[in-house]
Order: C-alpha cells, then structure tokens, then sequence
C-alpha cells in the first residue's frame, strides 16, 4: 500500500476503497503521517464530510505548521462553512 494507490482510488470514484487504505496505513505506520492524514483530508473534504476533513487537515498542520496545501483546504473550508454561517444567522 502506498498513498499514489489511494490517491488513484479515489480519482476513480472508489473514496471509500481510499479512506480504508489511508486507515490502514496509518495504524501500520506506512508511510509519513503528514503526507497519510493530508492525503485523508483531502478524500474527506471531496466527500463532502467536512467535519472529518477539517480533523486531519488540522493534524497535519500541528505535524508541520509549514504545509500549504492544508492550510489552503482549511482556509477553503472555513470560508465555505463561514459563508453558510452567515446566511443562517441572517436570512
């Protein structure tokens, strides 16, 4: 298992096949952690399960405050649910 396997997996529509494989590889200690969890955000966050992206994007940057790419999914994601929030609290 390798994260490109996963990353294939989920471009083919198979989210779920990837979120199990990222798991295992976890719980194995396959791979670099901060590569697995970001990798996890990112099938999370197209999966729409925002709660769950939001939890492994956020470990990636305690891992390494440096990583871009999960701080641009974060900022992302807090825009779209600040947006929501807004329109809900003024309708």
């Amino acid at each position: 298992m390798n994260i490109e396997d996963a990353k294939q997996l989920a471009k083919q529509g198979d989210r779920e096949g990837a979120i199990v494989m990222l798991r295992q590889m976890l719980e194995q200690n396959e791979g670099e952690r901060e590569l697995v969890l970001l990798e996890l955000g990112v099938v999370y966050n197209a999966m729409g399960e925002t709660t769950q992206a939001i939890n492994h994007l956020n470990e990636v940057m305690r891992i390494n405050p440096e990583n871009t790419k999960a701080k641009a999914y974060l900022d992302m994601i807090n825009g779209i649910l600040d947006y929501y929030c807004k329109d809900l609290l003024n309708p």
